[in-house]
């Protein structure tokens, strides 16, 4: 099964998040994706302007654990939960200081308890968020005491770290996990209470969440953590340090990409073989004309010089020839992705490509054709059309092995494609335009927009699945993502 999710990053980014999910139902798992991205002919993105490196550079694809779907409760006081593993893991590394192996999976558990409360916290307020609501019952009682007990239970296993004979290291890593519990608490609560006071709730109907909030910022205070209690979200080097922060502790979950040209060798074989034919080509026509002229004439000189006129050419088309019908074997780069202790857990295959209209699938075209301005437009107003194509496989026997988490069975791939590039060659994001009223001519400005198309095929268990999202954008960057609806094609 997979799941997606569309985003604006950042002012020119677009990241797209797919969960492939149930990795350990089949021997290898397989997921394929393609994304097509039909960009306006007058935005100069072409093949001549936008080669195979430029459209890598915009593009930037993480592949991590999803993190495991636990609730409150079960976080704390599940056997086999973070919370009791990490419990166990704190006495081994008291009793075993410098046992490699104990200090490993006690850093592992560290980040992986923190990275899943974050998570579950996240899921919970878009729950909530997504209601609509603004009965604040529904936040129950037991929510907030049980992320207290969190992190009550955690700053004990703090403590008990910091009284033991254990080096600085070891206690720097628990109160790294420590400051990020205490960060995204603060963080999602700040974003409930947010979220009430759109909603017209009464202060005092907040004081339980305010009082959290106060809580926390007063015992970052107290730790060392904050510098700064009065700039809790501006200060420039606060935010740098949760960054930072957030990058250590889901390190856990991220995978490393070792990345290679794919089709090197059947590359570097076919173009010796043209070399080859070219030398061949050359040599005959030497023999030939050796035999029937003779050394040292000027015929002769004139037929070796022709002759590696023509080798020459000869080697460079060939090659040519073999690098445009490439791309329908062979992929730009076979990645291999390896977790924390370097094992390989599976492999990724991207290319890209420009491709016509007319050599697009049926349902992408009737899917691309839906709700466009010019009915009639065949041709999509001469929109070039940038074809992603992106194959996962993932060796379930291998995958999650280094995590001490039975419930990871799904992965997370994020894919951000930046539109900078695209924005070069746009008009002014303001623009005039006049108009008759009540006699008069008027001059008003309006928004001048650009829509870059973006139609995802993705292969799933139960099928072929096709999301077509709008993003309108203009010079300064991008405005909005508008999910297009999309009509069942047989």
């Amino acid at each position: 099964m997979v799941a997606d999710r569309i985003s604006i990053h950042d002012q020119f980014t677009v990241e797209f998040q797919l969960t492939y999910e149930n990795i350990f139902k089949d021997k290898r798992t397989p997921y394929d994706t393609i994304t097509y991205l039909f960009v306006p002919s007058g935005l100069n993105i072409n093949p001549q302007t936008y080669t195979l490196n430029k459209f890598y550079n915009d593009v930037k694809v993480y592949i991590r654990y999803h993190a495991s779907i636990y609730n409150l409760d079960d976080m704390l006081n599940l056997k086999s939960g973070p919370f009791k593993q990490l419990k166990k893991s704190v006495q081994e590394v008291i009793q075993n200081p410098k046992d490699k192996k104990c200090l490993q999976l006690y850093e592992s558990r560290i980040k992986l308890l923190g990275a899943i409360l974050n998570y579950t916290l996240q899921s919970e307020s878009e729950r909530i968020i997504a209601t609509g609501k603004s009965d604040i019952t529904i936040i129950q009682f037991e929510y907030l005491e049980t992320l207290k007990d969190i992190l009550k239970g955690f700053r004990n296993l703090k403590q008990q770290i910091e009284k033991s004979a254990v080096d600085s290291y070891t206690t720097h890593i628990i109160r790294y996990g420590d400051e990020y519990l205490s960060t995204i608490t603060s963080y999602h609560l700040i974003e409930l209470v947010e979220f009430y006071k759109k909603m017209n709730v009464k202060k005092d109907t907040l004081k339980d969440l305010l009082h959290g909030i106060k809580e926390e910022q007063n015992y970052r205070k107290s730790q060392g953590y904050d510098s700064e209690l009065e700039n809790d979200h501006l200060d420039e080097t606060l935010l740098y340090n949760r960054s930072q922060l957030k990058k250590f502790i889901e390190s856990v979950l991220f995978l490393n990409r070792d990345v290679r040209k794919d089709g090197t060798f059947v590359e570097q074989s076919v173009f010796a073989i043209s070399a080859g034919l070219a030398m061949v080509f050359s040599t005959s026509i030497a023999f030939y004309y050796q035999q029937m002229y003779g050394n040292f004439t000027m015929p002769f000189f004139i037929a070796l010089v022709v002759s590696y006129m023509l080798k020459d050419r000869i080697k460079w088309l060939t090659g040519l020839l073999f690098i445009q019908k490439a791309s329908s074997f062979f992929y730009d780069y076979d990645i291999k992705i390896k977790d924390p202790h370097q094992n390989v857990i599976g492999k990724i295959k991207e290319n890209f490509i420009f491709v016509p209209l007319e050599k697009l699938g049926a349902k992408v075209k009737q899917h691309r054709f839906k709700g466009r301005f010019l009915e009639y437009d065949d041709e999509l107003n001469g929109e070039q059309i940038i074809q992603y194509k992106k194959k996962i496989v993932i060796y379930p026997k291998k995958f999650g092995k280094e995590i001490s988490d039975n419930r990871l069975n799904s992965l997370l791939d994020i894919t951000r494609f930046n539109l900078q590039r695209f924005a070069t060659q746009m008009d002014d994001p303001i623009k005039e335009y006049s108009l008759l009223k009540k006699g008069k001519i008027m001059t008003r400005t309006g928004n001048k927009n650009y829509h870059i198309n973006i139609i995802q095929k993705i292969y799933t268990e139960k099928g072929i699945e096709f999301k077509r999202y709008r993003v309108v954008m203009n010079k300064l960057g991008i405005k909005r993502i508008e999910p297009v609806e999309l009509d069942d094609l047989v």
